[in-house]
């Protein structure tokens, strides 16, 4: 038996539980599973669960491709990182903003009807990749990470691209698994709270996505204006 495993194989078993990890810090599929349920309240189990599915698959391609070409579309259009974390940003702290100010006092019957008439309209199908995967699953700390990820496997040694890029698609491709699994479970935790409860924390929650929103523009506008200064812009 060796004692140890080839360079590659280490280097290989390294990277993928550190994609992994990353990304999960980021995209924080148990928290962002409680969201998505907030952003669907009349829907079905079943309905989740296909969008939970599709959501995970998105994302996944989103990041997968963000991984093996991220850094030359954004050279390619001229965009920064930190351009893409404002905007980012922006459109989640939207959502937190209509989330939290959402009238849940309308009466229930009300609701379905409405929801009914914008059902046979696909209005959930229809937000599949915008907003529920981009920005609200994969946002901009997701896409500057698999960024960095991507810049940082271009090492110009043989084998060791390949081995960089494979490890993080397979973390990728586990991180997408646990999306599906929290987003389609949510509802399964949420369920055992009593109505009034689960208002509260869904008002909570509808604050904390609107902080983030927030939190990411500034990250985004910090690391934008640390450029400028960098180039001798401002002072």
């Amino acid at each position: 038996m060796p004692e140890r495993l080839p360079d590659f194989l280490e280097h290989f078993y390294f990277i993928v539980p550190v994609t992994f990890t990353a990304l999960f810090h980021v995209v924080n599929p148990i928290g962002s599973g409680i969201l998505f349920l907030n952003l669907t309240p009349l829907a079905d189990n079943k309905t989740r669960r296909v969008l939970a599915r599709k959501i995970a698959v998105n994302s996944g391609i989103i990041m997968i491709i963000t991984l093996l070409m991220g850094v030359y579309i954004l050279k390619l259009f001229g965009i920064t990182v930190p351009i893409v974390q404002m905007c980012g940003g922006t459109l989640i702290l939207t959502m937190g903003w209509k989330s939290l100010i959402r009238d849940d006092t309308i009466n229930e019957s009300d609701q379905k009807m409405y929801m009914k008439t914008r059902m046979d309209q696909g209005i959930y199908s229809n937000n599949v990749f915008y907003p529920y995967t981009f920005p609200f699953t994969v946002g901009p700390g997701s896409i500057a990470i698999t960024l960095t990820l991507s810049a940082e496997s271009i090492t110009n040694r043989p084998g060791n691209d390949l081995i960089q890029y494979t490890g993080a698609s397979i973390a990728i491709v586990l991180i997408a698994v646990t999306i599906y699994v929290c987003y389609s479970s949510a509802n399964y935790f949420m369920g055992r709270m009593s109505e009034q409860i689960r208002r509260v924390v869904m008002k909570i929650l509808s604050f904390i996505l609107f902080c983030i929103g927030g939190q990411i523009i500034f990250s985004g506008l910090t690391e934008f204006l640390k450029g400028l200064h960098k180039e001798g812009i401002i002072g």
